[in-house]
């Protein structure tokens, strides 16, 4: 009866390919394959990556069941097999794609993204980025090089209040670049202000009559302009731009 590891060898000897080959496409080691194929690693949370690499369905690669190639178009299903997606066996098959896109995110795909203690962040108009570190997240790295993020400026702040609503809503992630310090019209940034702690405001290059003159303002985008008002960015050393806004969990 023909094995997991003998499906493997078989296909990949089907394809041409070396052991060595085959683990370049699927993200695994020559060794891990050499031992999946003499039966001594089961292999099973390299199945996904392996189907894909031997273009071969993941249930027929584990269990020699199935078609070996998933020639259904998809949400489609031969007769008598149920409704597509949602009859049994891809129910089984779909549960065993879960376990594996839930494998511990691995440092060469993920950064972990320190977050920090939005309240605690600034005093006495410093940053103290070092000292506040209350946990983190884990973002892809592809991603943080797709907003522009340096990965090791990037930290996660969750926004605290509604003066920033709809944009941010109270308790939203907000990943914060730090190396992005110089004010620019329309964006949003995150404030160390000596007196308010660590704000999240969107600053406006405009006229403002209190100077007399264009000048950075820093705004809500809460409509509600009595309860938040426009404010001067203060000049002075006291309060600096700790880093700029370049996402939140509220994007769909």
């Amino acid at each position: 009866m023909k094995t997991f590891g003998d499906r493997v060898r078989e296909r990949r000897e089907e394809l041409g390919m070396s052991q060595e080959s085959l683990g370049k496409a699927a993200g695994i080691s020559q060794s891990t394959i050499a031992q999946i194929e003499r039966g001594r690693n089961q292999g099973t949370k390299h199945i996904l990556s392996l189907a894909r690499a031997l273009s071969v369905s993941a249930e027929w690669l584990e269990t020699g069941r199935g078609s070996k190639h998933n020639s259904a178009p998809a949400g489609k299903s031969k007769k008598g097999e149920g409704d597509g997606l949602f009859d049994q066996s891809n129910r089984d098959t779909a549960h065993r794609l879960d376990e594996e896109e839930l494998l511990p995110p691995t440092e060469e795909e993920f950064a972990y993204v320190y977050q920090l203690d939005i309240a605690a962040a600034c005093g006495n108009g410093r940053f103290e980025d070092h000292v506040v570190v209350k946990g983190g997240l884990a973002f892809k790295k592809s991603f943080l090089r797709d907003k522009g993020v340096p990965e090791h400026a990037a930290r996660i702040i969750y926004a605290s209040g509604g003066s920033m609503s709809p944009t941010l809503q109270d308790g939203c992630v907000v990943l914060l670049n730090l190396a992005d310090t110089e004010p620019r019209d329309g964006k949003v940034y995150a404030i160390c202000k000596p007196d308010d702690g660590l704000v999240l405001k969107r600053l406006i290059w405009d006229f403002h009559p209190a100077v007399g003159r264009q000048t950075w303002i820093m705004r809500s985008d809460n409509p509600d302009k009595i309860a938040h008002p426009d404010k001067l960015l203060p000049p002075d050393d006291r309060t600096m731009i700790a880093g700029r806004a370049v996402w939140n969990d509220n994007q769909l």
